[in-house]
């Protein structure tokens, strides 16, 4: 099985119950998150549920921001101007730990990579 880095809109999408999220997670047996993700997801948290969703996200690995992902993140936004820095930083994660970028963020990142995952378009709300 391969291994993925789940972007921020995907597991936005899971925790509202969104089935395509559910599916998009199912093929991979290890499954990583960017240290981007994991503030992006914790600071858009209730504060009733962030117990619960710290306890989800465990289930991820987390990665953190290394000098070579921040090169890599560097050398996409110069490619791809309108790439934000929190997408570029994921996706350089994703390429750095040679992982699959399993994101429904279409405008932000080249479907043509052959390490980028689009399993479903990007629901209005998702990151």
């Amino acid at each position: 099985m391969p291994s993925a880095l789940i972007d921020t809109g995907v597991l936005l999408d899971y925790l509202v119950g969104d089935l395509r999220a559910k599916r998009a997670l199912d093929p991979y047996a290890h499954r990583s998150i960017s240290v981007v993700t994991w503030l992006e997801l914790m600071s858009r948290c209730p504060e009733g549920l962030l117990e619960p969703t710290r306890g989800f996200l465990r289930s991820f690995e987390r990665l953190s921001i290394s000098e070579s992902i921040a090169d890599e993140a560097l050398r996409l936004m110069r490619h791809q101007s309108s790439l934000p820095l929190q997408r570029a930083l994921t996706w350089a994660t994703a390429n750095v730990n040679q992982l699959l970028f399993v994101t429904t963020d279409v405008a932000h990142v080249d479907k043509d990579d052959a390490n980028v995952v689009l399993p479903y378009r990007q629901s209005p709300r998702s990151a």
